[in-house]
């Protein structure tokens, strides 16, 4: 079968959903990616995958939805989880989805996927899907996002959602965007209780890419001494907060501990001057390759290196900026597999000391192991591929000799 998976245009969006790409692909089928055309040029094919240019990069998202609603930034800029939601349900549903939808049913149309598998925010993928009459699945980035995302979200997608055999909206507000599969790659500890109103939701590994296979990691981290490791990265959206890593340099570059730091691919190491021996700054290293020499995290929050840090056994302190790190960053000081600074609470004096706890004090290892053993017992990519096929098999009168039924157009009001 042909598969085709949808996402938005993000490492954090990209990548979760590249493991089960790939077991796809061993099992013999087809696959390729959907996402704004720069993204496929400079990350997807790079990584090995077709890929069709479809919908609008992030800065068009914003740009539009600024036009529409001035005072989004302000949700943007809070500090508050729903607020936080509310803001990505009116870029995700309000505008990034309905402006992909055109772009989905060419690529529908003239590569004729058997199915399309979706990130659970790219929601122009259902929207084509259902259109053209074809079954499609969520794939999760992360944690299921808040009920004052899905509403708002749902309460915008409502007047665009088209009839369809595939798509039949239930009474929750996850069944009606979820209906027949949810691949759910959260750690069970750190999952939202709504996932129970997920009747189609179904446990999957996250298993970290950011790798093909040619990377190595430079001999420098081979020869680290036996101090501590502390990894230090803000990831690729929020990496340019002002301040922030200048703030945990001034706090552990003279601790007795090694600290690498990875910038991202669009800021130079250099702009963080001058650092001692003990520290390392780069632009970007494997973190499938680098965390087995750590120690401790040091990040935002965002799901792939939170769930990353996790399946290596180890704690993390989190600096949380937005979008989902504000829940994730709850979630994991509620198990106790780590701490939590907020923007004034973050000065050197407090990270400097909440580094030093991570460090000293068994239990946040001891939490962090118990989520590592909660992740190895999810099922793998594997089975990814057995519950797709599975999808096609029972809806897909493809698969029984059958054709597509014709689908009413998407309705527009």
């Amino acid at each position: 079968m042909r598969v085709l998976l949808c996402c938005v245009p993000g490492f954090g969006h990209f990548h979760p959903m590249v493991p089960a790409a790939l077991a796809l692909r061993a099992a013999g089928h087809e696959v390729a990616f959907a996402t704004a055309e720069r993204f496929c040029r400079n990350v997807i094919e790079p990584a090995g995958f077709l890929a069709f240019p479809a919908g609008l990069s992030p800065l068009d998202v914003q740009d539009r939805l600024a036009q529409q609603d001035p005072a989004a930034g302000n949700e943007a800029a809070a500090d508050d989880e729903a607020q936080q939601a509310r803001f990505g349900a009116a870029m995700f549903a309000g505008v990034a989805g309905p402006a992909k939808v055109g772009d989905l049913t060419a690529v529908i149309r003239d590569w004729a996927p058997s199915l399309l598998v979706h990130d659970p925010v790219d929601f122009g993928a259902p929207l084509a899907a259902a259109a053209a009459g074809l079954p499609y699945a969520a794939h999760s980035v992360g944690a299921l996002q808040p009920v004052e995302f899905w509403e708002p979200a749902w309460e915008l997608l409502r007047p665009l959602w088209p009839r369809s055999r595939w798509s039949q909206p239930g009474t929750g507000g996850w069944s009606r965007l979820f209906p027949q599969l949810y691949l759910d790659t959260c750690p069970p500890s750190l999952q939202s209780p709504h996932i129970t109103d997920v009747a189609a939701a179904r446990r999957l590994r996250p298993v970290l890419f950011d790798t093909t296979g040619t990377d190595r990691l430079p001999a420098w981290v081979g020869e680290l001494g036996p101090a501590p490791t502390v990894y230090v990265t803000l990831g690729t959206v929020f990496n340019t907060t002002p301040g922030l890593f200048e703030t945990i340099l001034a706090a552990l570059a003279h601790e007795p501990v090694n600290v690498v730091v990875t910038v991202g691919l669009d800021r130079d190491p250099a702009q963080l001057g001058t650092q001692p021996g003990n520290v390392h700054v780069q632009r970007y290293l494997p973190q499938s390759l680098l965390l087995p020499h750590c120690d401790v995290v040091v990040a935002h929050g965002g799901s792939g290196t939170t769930f990353a840090a996790l399946a290596h056994g180890l704690p993390s302190l989190l600096l949380p900026q937005g979008a989902d790190q504000l829940g994730n960053a709850r979630r994991i000081a509620e198990c106790g597999a780590g701490t939590v600074l907020r923007d004034a609470e973050a000065t050197p004096a407090a990270v400097r000391g909440a580094v030093r706890g991570l460090l000293s004090r068994r239990s946040y290892r001891t939490q962090a192991r118990r989520l590592q053993q909660e992740i190895r017992e999810m099922p793998g990519p594997e089975r990814a591929v057995e519950l797709l096929e599975e999808l096609v098999g029972i809806t897909s009168p493809v698969a029984s000799g059958g054709s597509w039924p014709t689908p009413d157009p998407p309705r527009a009001g």
